[in-house]
């Protein structure tokens, strides 16, 4: 037995994230912690306090420096871009693995524009003195989002490119899972609570109530483990989203064995584990049988794929559903983020 509950919880093998952009958090959790994660709706909340304010003044003046006379659209596209990687810069220093800096999920269905993205952001990280291999560029998993994120992970030989490694977010069923799996991508993100959203309001007691062993997006992440398992998948799954301690401690209670590689948690998450004690060790995990698997990526007709994998997720609904709205979510923050940017352009220029 453990005395804490984020102490099993990294005993059990599963690694903890930050999930905020409020970087003067972290540190106090910053013992317990191997990886981060941020996105443009966590760097509005923190750049909306003042005492990160001075982050957004840093990168116009480093956008209206590179790009002297250029237009405000693309001043404020470049001090977009640097925001976001300051924060990530901000953070790299405290915690010591990788850290998870967002594309811009307004383009979360245009594949070239994601790439050119990822690139830009790993660019401007690398020019900060963050390598690569301690970055995840952040990606919603769209079907065009996944083949942007299997063009950065596996780029042609004929490009000369070295990979960008990538996190899939917005993940929330098995086909989606699957799909990123085949296409060799590093890390999925499932979100734990807004599954459950989406079981509770379409299909009204499926979703065990307050039983936790039925807790729909926890079901997900043991689903994804068994598939991984039987197929040798290496993708690591990264569990986000979650609404309470108990979530955490359910989606933990195999370890790393039967659950998340990772769980990415805000700070006052980070706060609760700490505070609640008595925490048994992980149980073994007895992975289900999950029969066939699909076909989305890496076979020989690509176009078949593609097919299979929009029937699938036409059949699954909950991805359908929720990443169109997750997307819509994130996207106005981003358009928030932006006018403010933009603004403080428009004044310096």
């Amino acid at each position: 037995m453990y005395h804490t509950a984020l102490q099993a919880l990294r005993s059990s093998g599963i690694r903890i994230s930050s999930d905020t952009g409020e970087y003067h958090q972290i540190p106090e959790f910053a013992d317990d912690l191997s990886d981060a994660t941020t996105n443009p709706s966590l760097v509005l909340a923190a750049v909306s306090k003042v005492e990160y304010s001075d982050i957004v003044k840093d990168a116009v003046d480093f956008a209206k420096e590179r790009l002297p006379d250029a237009k405000v659209e693309d001043v404020t596209a470049l001090a977009m871009d640097r925001l976001l990687v300051q924060v990530g810069v901000a953070i790299s220093r405290i915690v010591p693995g990788r850290v998870s800096v967002s594309v811009d999920p307004r383009i979360g269905y245009d594949t070239e524009a994601m790439i050119r993205k990822g690139y830009t952001l790993v660019s401007l990280l690398e020019e900060l003195g963050i390598p690569r291999h301690r970055i995840l560029i952040k990606i919603p998993a769209t079907y065009e989002g996944i083949c942007a994120a299997r063009a950065l992970e596996h780029p042609s030989t004929e490009s000369g490119q070295q990979p960008i490694y990538t996190n899939m977010t917005l993940i929330f069923g098995r086909v989606q899972a699957i799909a990123c799996a085949q296409a060799g991508l590093s890390v999925i993100s499932p979100f734990i609570g807004r599954v459950k959203d989406w079981w509770d309001a379409h299909q009204p007691g499926s979703a065990g109530g307050t039983d936790l062993s039925q807790h729909p997006g926890i079901l997900l992440v043991r689903d994804i483990r068994s598939t991984y398992l039987a197929h040798g998948y290496k993708t690591h799954v990264m569990a986000a989203g979650f609404r309470a301690v108990d979530e955490i401690i359910e989606v933990g209670k195999y370890g790393a064995a039967g659950g998340p590689d990772l769980v990415t948690l805000p700070p006052h998450l980070l706060a609760g584990l700490r505070s609640r004690e008595s925490v048994e060790p992980p149980l073994e995990f007895t992975p289900r049988d999950v029969g066939a698997t699909p076909e989305y990526f890496g076979g020989e007709d690509s176009a078949e794929g593609a097919d299979a994998y929009a029937r699938d997720i036409a059949e699954e609904k909950v991805a359908a559903a929720k990443v169109p709205e997750g997307l819509a979510k994130f996207s106005a923050d981003a358009q928030i983020l932006e006018d403010l940017v933009r603004r403080m352009v428009d004044e310096a220029l």
